[in-house]
């Protein structure tokens, strides 16, 4: 018998129901496959044969750049989805759910564990409700600490550790500021936490959790035996869970995709990475590359990497074991967002040894540490791609060269490129909607697909600036820009000042398209005008759509939760400790109906889609009716 919690959290898993949960997993999974491989095949045949025609037709081609510049651009996208093609094919892990350590019994030595805390000028209720959470553990009291790091100078919060270390002898607790001194590189977040790593000696495990996350107080017992009885493994890592997601989370704060399909699936070829929080490390392989590691803002995925490529193990438990907090605000999220994107382009200044033959790396692996970095690459695509279909929609620009009948083929091609990957896309979350109602994978779905686009300007500046980092960036902890926001009453930059770039694209998008529809309908154009119209339209009018979600969340600020409302959001015990009921959480928010806009959308896409491809097959087998019909000449 695997429990999945003991007693204290109400539900178990026998073997048997776990083999039954991982087969269904496998058989979706199977399923994700079989769509992945016909939309690479299909994408292939369609780039391939484009490629023979704009070949055969060079001059015409040659005299429409625009072409070459959008077949660029599609080559790229293929080349990301054959990167992700390991994300996609990787099966999900098989991980068996371990018995927790039992405290009580006698033949039993708990190890030692430090638990690190870090703290940058975060509201001091929350700092304070982390710590006693912490202090709380069910563990061996003589077996574990908390250090609190504050890296802000909180003379508020050193208060309070110091009346908590009066009442218990300071053996459970020790807070720690370091001096940072004017021109020396201090390393931000991972600087903090090499700075209690110093005072941490004869500790056996780290456990590093943020400020504002609350774990449970099983956490310990949970964890250990991943790491106790398996040498080789150099941390286990447990997903972020957040209990102030707003109703229908626009943003898509809550991350499912990562949580529930990226990490889970990587587990099952040892490539699951830390997340921040959540995170028990072996002491002595951490201490083998030296600590945390400072070479990016992003020092958890770094130094997972870094252990990784020691030939160390790294474990994924699937068990929601702590809550904390997203960003309250717009400019908050934008920032975390951001800094991630960074600390994944930092990252390329470690290729050399996580890439390089002295990594014990897989080539598995390898390509997965280059397409971390690779992703963040996406948002230049995507913002050539958005500004080329717009002039093009705007000058009326040819989209194809040759005859009809090539073009029919092609647009065969294309058509079946797109339902595969539409259809791919609606299984791969089908195939989590194991433990959530269908309603909600729906609404995840569509966050998810929103911020690849909404977020992409965003990302692209921040690509554009990268050159300049060390000179541009300040590190905000994340809570402390939210207290900035909520102290002012509104968002510190005003509250559409960020998306002014959104709302100028929607406008444009809105207003070239009506024009279009209204001059092709005065001219009386043919058919091939229509379709390149509707079709630049239909690509045009769905980015739009992801373009007005940082909109809808900035209009609407009676929709969002305040930080004042925060401790209303939480259930306290007697000591004033959040509690909550792992089993009790999906890492979903709620449902809101505004999503429906969106999956109507996107049915009516994978709609016309469908059209296009049977119109097509129709027009290639009655070429000559159909020419006359439309009043088309025999070429596109």
């Amino acid at each position: 018998m695997g429990w999945v919690i003991q007693r204290d959290v109400l539900k178990s898993y026998s073997d048997d129901d776990e083999n039954v949960l991982y087969y269904r997993k496998m058989a979706m999974h199977l399923v994700t496959c079989f769509f992945f491989l016909a939309y690479i095949a299909s994408t292939l045949n369609y780039l391939v044969f484009k490629f023979r025609l704009y070949i055969r037709y060079s001059r015409q081609t040659m005299a429409s750049p625009w072409l070459l510049l959008l077949l660029v651009c599609e080559c790229l996208y293929f080349l990301t989805s054959l990167l992700s093609a390991i994300e996609n094919l990787l099966p999900p892990s098989r991980r068996r759910t371990l018995q927790p350590l039992d405290i009580k019994d006698e033949h039993i030595k708990c190890p030692i564990v430090h638990i690190l805390l870090p703290c940058c000028n975060e509201p001091t209720k929350i700092q304070t409700e982390t710590i006693r959470a912490a202090l709380s553990l069910d563990y061996a009291q003589d077996s574990f600490k908390v250090l609190v790091l504050d890296d802000g100078g909180q003379d508020e919060l050193k208060a309070f550790c110091e009346t908590l270390q009066a009442d218990d002898g300071g053996q459970t607790l020790q807070y720690l500021r370091r001096t940072k001194l004017p021109g020396v590189p201090h390393h931000f977040k991972c600087g903090n936490l090499n700075y209690g790593l110093k005072h941490s000696v004869d500790s056996e495990y780290i456990v590093i959790v943020d400020a504002d996350m609350i774990l449970h107080p099983s956490f310990l017992r949970r964890m250990l035996p991943y790491l106790v009885d398996s040498p080789n493994v150099a941390f286990a890592q447990i997903p972020q869970c957040y209990y102030n997601l707003p109703a229908g989370d626009l943003l898509n704060s809550s991350c499912i995709m990562i949580y529930d399909k990226i990490l889970p699936h990587r587990d099952s070829i040892n490539m699951a990475t830390c997340i921040g929080t959540g995170a028990v490390f072996r002491r002595s392989h951490l201490d083998s590359i030296g600590g945390f590691q400072p070479h990016s803002v992003s020092e958890d995925t770094n130094t997972s990497f870094m252990l990784l490529a020691q030939g160390f193990e790294s474990v994924y438990v699937h068990e929601r074991l702590q809550i904390g907090l997203a960003p309250w605000t717009f400019e908050a999220f934008l920032k975390q967002r951001i800094r991630w994107g960074r600390g994944a382009i930092q990252q390329m200044a470690t290729w050399k040894t996580l890439l390089g033959p002295s990594s014990k790396l897989n080539w598995l692996q390898k390509v997965l540490v280059f397409w971390h970095t690779g992703f963040y690459m996406m948002p230049i695509i995507n913002s050539l791609l958005q500004l080329l279909f717009f002039m093009m929609l705007a000058l009326n620009l040819n989209l194809g060269v040759g005859r009809l009948h090539e073009n029919l083929e092609l647009v065969t091609d294309l058509s079946v490129g797109l339902i595969t990957w539409r259809i791919l896309w609606l299984v791969t979350w089908l195939g989590m909607a194991r433990t959530t109602r269908t309603i909600d994978t729906i609404q995840a779905r569509n966050r998810e697909e929103s911020y690849i686009w909404w977020m992409a300007p965003y990302l692209f500046v921040m690509l554009m600036k990268m050159i300049n980092w060390n000179k541009s960036f300040v590190f905000r902890a994340t809570g402390n820009i939210d207290m900035a926001g909520e102290r002012s009453g509104k968002q510190p930059l005003g509250r559409f000042s960020q998306v002014k770039l959104h709302l100028v694209c929607v406008a444009s998008v809105v207003a070239i398209v009506l024009f279009r529809v209204i001059h092709a309908k005065g001219r009386h154009a043919d058919c091939v005008e229509w379709f390149r119209i509707i079709g630049l339209s239909v690509f045009l009018v769905t980015t739009s759509f992801h373009m007005l979600v940082p909109i809808m969340f900035l209009a609407n600020p009676k929709s969002q939760l305040k930080q004042s409302d925060r401790e209303s959001l939480l259930s306290y015990d007697a000591r004033g400790v959040p509690q909550f009921v792992p089993e009790l959480l999906t890492g979903r928010p709620q449902w809101s109906w505004s999503v429906l806009l969106y999956e109507a959308w996107s049915m009516t896409v994978l709609a016309f889609w469908v059209g296009v491809l049977c119109l097509s097959i129709a027009m290639k087998s009655y070429q000559q009716s159909v020419m006359g019909w439309c009043n088309m000449r025999n070429s596109f």
